[in-house]
């Protein structure tokens, strides 16, 4: 089950799907590739508004295309490839990314919360999830 909204970028039209199923990180992201383009990403206020117009009367948290690999250095990146993480656009709950749960790193995927605000949580947990769709 979705919800979906058409919005025009760069002058493409791409529509994002908020998808009330409950998967990993991991399995969100297979999903949003094999039946979209990939699991949203949020680059600009102007994405955030269509997020929150989609989900309006959703008080679920939902994955997004964020996160971080787990071994290297902590740099965020969107999933869906050649979209480069801006810090700058960032719009982080307060007090995020808190990435550690207990005494190890393990919040290194990205979801939004119902504020519409960014969060880290763990990439195991189940939540919904927001696909998008374009070139």
């Amino acid at each position: 089950m979705f919800t979906a909204q058409c919005c025009f970028m760069d002058c493409q039209l791409y529509e994002f799907h908020y998808i009330k199923e409950n998967k990993t990180w991991t399995e969100a992201q297979q999903y949003c590739r094999e039946k979209h383009t990939d699991l949203a990403t949020v680059t600009n206020m102007k994405d955030m508004e269509r997020l929150i117009n989609i989900s309006a009367g959703s008080k679920d948290q939902a994955w997004i295309g964020l996160y971080y690999p787990t071994h290297g250095t902590r740099t965020w990146h969107w999933s869906l490839p050649g979209v480069e993480f801006d810090e700058r656009e960032a719009n982080w709950n307060p007090g995020e990314p808190t990435d550690k749960h207990g005494n190890e790193i393990s919040e290194n995927c990205g979801f939004l919360f119902n504020n519409f605000k960014w969060a880290d949580g763990s990439c195991h947990h189940t939540e919904l999830f927001l696909c998008y769709d374009g070139e």
